[in-house]
């Protein structure tokens, strides 16, 4: 299932020159939430490759779809599968959870931010946001703050891509010695 996956995000690829496709990057992204799989970043960073004049407009569309992934996924928790979470987490977690609960609810917002912006999965963090109550506004707005700066830095970089590669120390050097960078004439000699 896994392959299979994977297959049909390669196959989507080939549309990444489309207005439509960081859309399609951000569907993908509020997926993720659910099945953890799909390489988001990636995706983000080759659309962004391939249009990187439109990076701001890119990770705007890609987080905001990831947001609602995770606004939806806490909607669930709280409302849908209540019921069964607030007897089986207690039993679970024991006396711990009443200690997670009290964490998520006086950090929550913040942890979940960070968590957010880091390379760890975000939907569980999520899940225990959503259990200890934590507002679904609040979850909504860590989780675009979060994965916002995130998406931002991996964007800006993938549109200043070649420039930067340019400017670290030597590679303009090596890159001269091979016949200079694409579309220029070779170095004189």
């Amino acid at each position: 299932m896994f392959d299979s996956l994977l297959s049909r995000i390669r196959s989507l690829q080939k549309y990444i020159d489309r207005p439509w496709y960081p859309y399609l990057v951000a569907l993908l992204a509020a997926v993720d939430m659910f099945v953890l799989v799909i390489p988001t970043d990636g995706l983000l960073v080759s659309a962004v490759l391939l249009r990187p004049k439109r990076w701001a407009r890119t990770f705007l569309i890609v987080t905001t779809g990831s947001a609602l992934g995770a606004l939806l996924l806490a909607w669930l928790f709280q409302h849908g599968v209540s019921a069964v979470t607030d007897k089986l987490v207690p039993l679970i977690f024991g006396a711990a959870w009443n200690d997670t609960e009290a964490f998520a609810q006086s950090h929550g917002a913040l942890a979940l931010a960070l968590v957010a912006a880091s390379p760890f999965p975000q939907a569980p963090a999520v899940v225990l946001a959503a259990l200890a109550d934590m507002p679904l506004s609040a979850i909504f707005l860590a989780c675009w703050l979060g994965r916002g700066a995130k998406y931002a830095l991996f964007a800006w970089s993938a549109s200043h891509a070649p420039k930067l590669v340019l400017r670290l120390w030597g590679v303009r050097r090596e890159i001269n010695e091979l016949g200079g960078p694409p579309g220029e004439g070779a170095p004189p000699a």
